[in-house]
């Protein structure tokens, strides 16, 4: 085989698995799209507000879910009146990423939401039958009064690869941080009447779902980069 033979195998087998890598990453997706709000008064106090979520993918699978963007909402689409700081967390509390959204409409609106980008949190497939499933929460931080949140906002319908379960054992999705800055979420909230309560919708995320190839694709990049290298040694 001519060294031309064997530039030319070893460069369609990389663009081969470089095309598998790129085909396998999809759009932005919306966690959830909005369904308006209604004018209930919110839970009303200065820290974090937000839900707990994992990716629904089948355990074992290769979609993962790679959380892109961050949002608040933004009632009547006018600009928020305040900046907001928010985040993701691990179950165990440890900050995975976080952004600000600013004042105004400097942050793209996208269905009732202001976002703002992230550097993107991998979550593994986790659904049935994995055991223990990799639970984050999502939530931004609020004043007590904010004038961005004085109704409170509701999901029209929620993303099948989005499923709400909580972190902390109990029956809701709905969690709180209390104090300044951007605390952990790790209390859940309780409605009034002492029900458990929905996820608290003033943030939404974007993702995409990457599908991690098997490791056996993987390998067959081997032979195009052994291909290139003979070629270099042999010139």
């Amino acid at each position: 085989m001519n060294n031309k033979c064997v530039r030319k195998i070893g460069c369609l087998c990389i663009a081969f698995i470089i095309g598998l890598h790129e085909s396998a990453v999809l759009a932005d997706t919306l966690a959830f799209t909005s369904g308006g709000y209604t004018t209930n008064q919110p839970v009303n106090f200065t820290g974090t507000r937000g839900w707990d979520f994992f990716n629904s993918s089948p355990y074992g699978s290769s979609n993962y879910m790679a959380v892109t963007q961050l949002g608040v909402f933004d009632q009547g689409g006018d600009g928020l009146a305040n900046s907001h700081e928010i985040g993701i967390w691990a179950a165990n509390g440890t900050l995975l990423a976080s952004t600000t959204i600013p004042a105004g409409t400097v942050a793209p609106l996208v269905d009732g939401y202001r976002y703002m980008p992230i550097t993107p949190v991998l979550l593994p497939p986790s659904a049935f039958p994995s055991p223990h499933p990799f639970i984050v929460a999502v939530a931004a931080a609020y004043l007590a009064g904010d004038a961005d949140d004085l109704v409170t906002p509701q999901y029209g319908g929620l993303s099948d690869l989005v499923f709400l379960s909580s972190y902390d054992g109990s029956n809701s999705h709905g969690f709180i941080g209390g104090g300044p800055g951007l605390p952990f979420p790790g209390g859940h909230f309780v409605a009034p009447e002492g029900s458990g309560s929905p996820a608290l919708l003033e943030v939404n995320f974007q993702f995409n779902i990457v599908q991690v190839p098997e490791p056996s694709v993987s390998l067959l990049l081997a032979p195009g980069l052994l291909a290139l290298y003979l070629h270099r040694r042999q010139r």
